[in-house]
């Protein structure tokens, strides 16, 4: 296993229970990739790339037991808090009611709309989420899916379209539409008007916490304690996991693997090797080009892998004071907050990155962790994570390490429009750049998710068409990744889907191990595929609850405090 990032973690973990011998190398001193939790400021720690927990699939937590492995995720009691320079705010709650009566106040026309848009989303999901744990469909077969549905505007709708004109359909609010517009420009070289960009935001629809539909949760301790878990899994089934074990190139002779060289020279032979690498990478510096036919070589060259972020991550000794807010901790510190994330903020910010420029004042994400678990910092200090999107890789003047601290205080700066007296309580501050992030994490472009995920990078064509699904055109070279089915964000599906090749490819070879577990697997994916077709009659639920003439008891219903534990089971997956 090439690289010890939550895929290969999950891929591993599989394996190695199927009976196979696993090593997994890891070029850092710590695993879990993108996915870790780290000491980035003396005495304390933050979740250093990847931040939340709400797209790992609940069949791999139960299955590989990580809640035993010491995986602890949990809520809090507040979605999202989102604010304008002016002052203006919203929060979304993980109550309905209170989320409604919220968005009165802002608009009363979007709180009326909010529920058909949840409903539409929430059908998408069930439509898709079948996929994700299973090889790759074409996109023609899913096409075919909707429309046997009767869903194909909604397909257009969450996919095709830009994520622009899909909250244009539903929303008026600055705000609101911010908070979902932002999701559609992670790991995307694009603004919110690019056609394609609203497959971005409805990835995260299948997103949950415990199984409640659009919830996210936190890993206590930070995203290290994912992959700590799934290392403990790994370890426990079998499988040998090695740091500091970088690979310098994937070992093929006669068109087959045969192993791999780290880069002190020492070869490992191995049957199989799967990369957790994105597919940049592995195509084309793992693999010599002579071992890889022209035409695939070409099109890991097309992978658009443009589309970067930052993060500055900053300990301070207080907890930021918004404007018209009580000097005191609140909601606005225990969950996602969004603060200047408008249409016109994400268009100045896609202009910038076209251009290979830095701006003023961005749109910034933040997540202040500590609030909620206090393991991660000093007594009466707190930790700041936050994210910056829409970066170019390559800047017009200069580079990422020269003009570092000016985009750290360019950020700071930014959240000073919101928090006044923030850069007063700033003990230590550590930046992340795109560089950094190909540099020290090993991501290609910078990009967090292994490469664009617009339509022609998805589904059966990712990472590439003519390179889709885990298997390369090298027998016994597998990709893991999230430049694979389904893509990024921390899943595991990938890191699943791949190990689940892997198994049947066995299956169909007499006398290998783990056949057993391919045909069991096989079946359950087969099952799961099929249950998909029970949708159009089995929600009957979505159907009455989508219908026009009851759309007014519907939204009287949902603001009733009294109703919630009704709306909770509805809204359960």
């Amino acid at each position: 296993m090439v690289g010890g990032g939550h895929n290969g973690l999950v891929a591993a973990s599989y394996l190695a229970r199927a009976g196979l011998d696993v090593t997994v190398l890891e070029r850092r001193g710590v695993l879990g990739g993108a996915c870790v939790t780290e000491e980035l400021i003396p005495g304390a720690r933050f979740s250093t790339c990847a931040y939340v927990v709400s797209s790992l699939r609940p069949k791999i937590i139960a299955e590989l037991e990580l809640e035993r492995h010491g995986l602890d995720v949990y809520a809090t009691d507040v979605l999202d808090f989102l604010m304008k320079p002016s002052g203006e705010y919203l929060f979304l709650w993980p109550e309905i009611d209170r989320t409604l009566k919220e968005l009165d106040r802002v608009s009363q026309s979007d709180a009326e709309a909010f529920p058909d848009f949840g409903l539409r989303l929430r059908r998408f999901a069930k439509i898709v989420e079948p996929y994700l744990l299973s090889e790759p469909p074409t996109l023609s077969e899913l096409v075919g899916r909707f429309e046997q549905m009767g869903e194909i505007d909604l397909y257009h709708e969450f996919v095709t379209l830009s994520v622009g004109d899909l909250v244009d359909r539903y929303f008026e609010s600055d705000l609101l539409k911010g908070a979902f517009i932002f999701f559609a420009l992670v790991a995307v070289h694009a603004g919110p008007y690019s056609p394609g960009t609203a497959y971005e935001f409805s990835h995260h629809s299948w997103g949950e916490h415990k199984g409640e539909f659009g919830r996210f949760g936190f890993a206590r301790g930070g995203m290290g304690a994912i992959t700590q878990a799934l290392a403990s899994a790994a370890r426990e089934a079998g499988a040998t996991l090695q740091t500091e074990a970088p690979v310098r190139r994937v070992l093929v002779r006669n068109g087959r693997v045969r192993g791999v060289e780290l880069d002190d020279g020492e070869q490992l032979e191995a049957s199989l090797v799967l990369s957790n690498a994105d597919p940049r990478r592995t195509y084309l510096k793992l693999l010599d080009p002579s071992d890889l036919p022209t035409t695939a070589r070409r099109s890991a060259e097309s992978i658009d892998v443009r589309g970067s972020m930052a993060r500055v991550h900053m300990l301070v000794d207080k907890l930021p004071q918004y404007k018209g807010f009580p000097d005191a901790e609140g909601p606005q510190h225990r969950g996602f907050t969004l603060l200047g994330g408008t249409v016109h903020e994400y268009e100045r910010c896609w202009e910038a990155q076209q251009a290979g420029e830095l701006v003023e004042n961005y749109p910034i994400e933040l997540i202040i962790q500590s609030a909620s678990d206090t393991s991660l910092a000093p007594p009466g200090m707190h930790t700041i994570t936050t994210g910056i999107q829409q970066l170019p890789f390559e800047l017009a003047h200069g580079d990422w390490d020269s003009r570092r601290e000016e985009f750290t205080e360019r950020v700071i700066g930014s959240l000073e429009r919101f928090a006044p007296d923030i850069r007063s309580t700033v003990r230590g501050s550590f930046t992340l750049t795109p560089l950094d992030l190909e540099r020290e994490y090993g991501l290609s472009g910078g990009n967090i998710f292994h490469g664009a995920m617009f339509v022609n990078q998805l589904f059966a064509s990712r990472p590439a068409p003519g390179l889709g699904g885990y298997r390369t055109p090298l027998q016994g070279l597998y990709l893991c990744g999230a430049g694979t089915h389904p893509g990024g964000a921390v899943m595991g599906a990938a890191g699943h889907n791949a190990a689940m090749a892997v198994l049947r490819d066995l299956d169909a070879e007499p006398g290998t191990v783990g056949a057993a577990t391919a045909r069991t697997v096989t079946a359950r994916l087969a099952n799961a595929r099929g249950g998909s077709v029970s949708i159009r009659n089995g929600d009957l639920l979505h159907t009455v609850a989508s219908a026009p003439r009851l759309r007014g008891i519907r939204n009287w219903g949902l603001r009733q405090s009294w109703l919630r534990p009704t709306v909770r089971r509805f809204i359960r997956k």
